[in-house]
């Protein structure tokens, strides 16, 4: 029974070390713990400040010169708007509500 269960756990350890040095090493062009690792770093990335500074400073710019902007340039300002901020967490902007109010209003439109 004891070399059973040792049997059993030495299998499954060693299905994990190959599929491990599988994707290392990439024998089967597939990447299985890179791509949720890229996804992991890309969440990380997008909360941090820089990020969310960077961004607030693009809506800001986006928003004067939406200000200033004729219909037809407005339109085309809404649209680069609702591309680069699809995935932005509005709630970032909460001490900024002029500007959290127009990218809300812009993605309902």
């Amino acid at each position: 029974m004891k070399n059973e269960i040792k049997f059993i756990l030495g299998t499954i350890i060693a299905i994990f070390a190959f599929i491990f040095l599988c994707n290392e090493f990439q024998i089967f062009g597939i990447k299985f713990w890179g791509v949720r690792t890229e996804n992991a770093k890309r969440e990380v990335f997008e909360q941090s400040n820089s990020y969310v500074f960077g961004k607030r400073q693009e809506l800001t710019k986006l928003h004067h010169e939406w200000i200033d902007a004729d219909a037809e340039s407005k339109r085309t300002i809404e649209a680069t708007i609702k591309m680069s901020f699809a995935d932005f967490d509005a709630t970032k902007l909460d001490d900024l509500p002029e500007l959290k109010l127009f990218l809300e209003n812009i993605r309902n439109n």
